[in-house]
């Protein structure tokens, strides 16, 4: 009974270390879950930033933009045009109210805006600076391991044209190339786990991989 009641007290201390570390563990890749998810995020919201921009740049130039930059140029000192939508409703007479009621659409312009003024007004954006609009936010974190694929700590940038039947057409891809999660991976068959992004090389989209 003596050497039970030994054995016994012995072991606690090696219960107790194994339980801190399967707690220590688990601890840590919820922490890790949870770093990942709040620095995505962070990558995401930039790359809808940059997908604002190049639209207004299409709109503006013809094309989307290709070097970061003109981009930068482009938010400091390009101006867009700020168009007011209006419909107007348009009843039919009684003999044809069979057939609805029609809209016309008209477009006033209203006059020209500093891109940066515009997409990123002071009192949303206090500390908006157009150069960091390039770059990847998980390189900002201490202690960051870049993998091989992070050049610059900037988002890699493809603006070009593809052909679609008889017409030449605008495309844009833009690729978080520094992901903090190891998982994402360009040769994952499954979209939404390769690298984040939007848009594409070979299709007319600009929509992005965590929207898929």
């Amino acid at each position: 009974m003596r050497k039970t009641t030994i054995f016994t007290w012995a072991l606690i201390p090696v219960i107790v270390a194994l339980a801190y570390f399967v707690y220590a563990g688990i601890k840590k890749n919820i922490d890790t879950a949870a770093n990942i998810k709040k620095t995505e995020a962070k990558v995401i919201e930039r790359l809808k930033e940059i997908r604002e921009v190049q639209k207004w740049f299409l709109l503006s130039n013809g094309r989307y933009c290709g070097t970061w930059d003109s981009l930068t140029n482009f938010i400091k000192e390009g101006t867009i045009f700020i168009v007011e939508k209006k419909e107007t409703i348009i009843q039919r007479p009684a003999s044809q109210s069979h057939l609805g009621d029609s809209v016309r659409v008209s477009f006033d312009t209203l006059g020209r805006e500093n891109v940066q003024k515009y997409l990123f007004p002071a009192e949303k954006y206090p500390n908006f600076k157009a150069e960091e609009i390039t770059k990847i936010p998980t390189c900002e974190l201490e202690g960051f391991e870049k993998p091989a694929s992070c050049t610059n700590c900037q988002f890699a940038l493809y603006a070009g044209k593809i052909k679609k039947g008889n017409v030449m057409v605008d495309v844009l891809e833009v690729i978080d190339s520094c992901p903090i999660d190891n998982a994402r991976k360009e040769s994952n068959e499954n979209r939404k786990r390769k690298f984040l992004r939007f848009g594409a090389r070979e299709e007319v989209t600009t929509t992005g991989n965590w929207e898929d």
